[in-house]
């Protein structure tokens, strides 16, 4: 245990020697999150249960128990000229997992000629593929790491990044304390994605075996801008669905195998066995650039968030997120 976290410390340092001379300022299409962890204010690095978390932490695939979709969409202050939406996949193994996602930020300018007449609308969009991979070391530690292409497009214009991120996860004491590190967006990139900071992202979480519970605190720091985020979020589960006997489900799926299998089922026969959650879920967080509230309904293998944020605790900043996801 000891040896693990010497690896995570170390891990940080390097994060941190490297961030020191790399990119600059942040490009909000490489924070691309989903709308469960925007309901906890963006503290969700250690705790991501669906395909998302290929935009956080892609080495959280490893806690999401069957293969997923999740789709997002977010209404701004300006949702008549601004369209934020993001989309993923994963595909989870015994101790491996693999997901890709795309997002895209498009913004409409309106433009004029000399005399001040208006011509055709200008859109400008920011767009990103996002492919990922986690590794299990352990049946308690996992590692994963990320390719991410941005493309900003604007007329004719056309500009292009690739940027990378590393992440390592370890429970600690039990399966249900981890603490996380990584370090996002640091590449190669030309003079447009000259100005992006590389974040380098300590978390401490508990997570309840049933996923009922969540509390995850989340601290960042940018360089070489030198700027700070810290957040923490609490999810919990208000109504239970299974404990009430509604949607319930067959559990395990390999009841017919022979007895000699059961008595050692692998690594993803234990995961797809694992009883989903089913019920409605509230989120609250918050941070120093602001504050959010969540609520989920989940109905087994399938389930529908909302999140509404308040960024900078501002009432004239408010924005709402609309998630859907899909496990099979």
């Amino acid at each position: 245990m000891i040896k693990r976290i010497i690896i995570a410390l170390i891990f940080i340092y390097a994060s941190v020697s490297y961030g020191l001379t790399s990119a600059k300022h942040s490009l909000s299409v490489l924070n691309t999150s989903s709308t469960r962890s925007r309901g906890m204010m963006g503290a969700s690095f250690l705790i991501g249960n669906d395909s998302s978390s290929i935009f956080l932490n892609s080495s959280s695939l490893m806690g999401v128990l069957r293969d997923s979709i999740n789709l997002n969409y977010t209404l701004t202050p300006d949702l008549q000229n601004e369209y934020i939406f993001n989309a993923s996949y994963a595909h989870i193994g015994s101790s491996y997992a693999v997901g890709i996602g795309f997002a895209g930020e498009v913004n409409k300018i309106y433009s004029y000629d000399n005399l001040g007449a208006r011509k055709n609308d200008i859109y400008n969009g920011l767009y990103l593929i996002n492919v990922g991979a986690a590794y299990a070391i352990t049946d308690n530690s996992f590692i994963g790491g990320n390719i991410k292409a941005v493309v900003n497009n604007s007329e004719k214009d056309n500009n292009f990044g690739m940027f990378l991120d590393l992440s390592y996860m370890q429970s600690l004491f039990t399966p249900n304390f981890k603490l996380g590190v990584g370090i996002r967006n640091f590449g190669f990139y030309d003079n447009v994605f000259g100005k992006i900071d590389t974040d380098v992202v300590a978390s401490l979480a508990y997570t309840k075996s049933d996923s009922s519970f969540n509390v995850s605190v989340q601290y960042a720091i940018s360089v070489p801008s030198v700027s700070h985020e810290i957040s923490v979020g609490l999810e919990a589960m208000i109504v239970d669905f299974n404990k009430l006997g509604l949607f319930d489900s067959k559990s395990a799926w390999y009841d017919d195998l022979p007895e000699s299998i059961l008595d050692a089922p692998s690594a993803i026969q234990k995961r797809l066995s694992t009883k989903l959650p089913s019920g409605i879920l509230a989120r609250v967080g918050v941070g120093n650039k602001g504050a959010s509230l969540g609520l989920s309904i989940y109905v087994n293998l399938f389930r529908l968030d909302y999140a509404i944020v308040f960024d900078n605790f501002s009432k004239d900043n408010i924005s709402h997120d609309i998630g859907l996801s899909f496990m099979f």
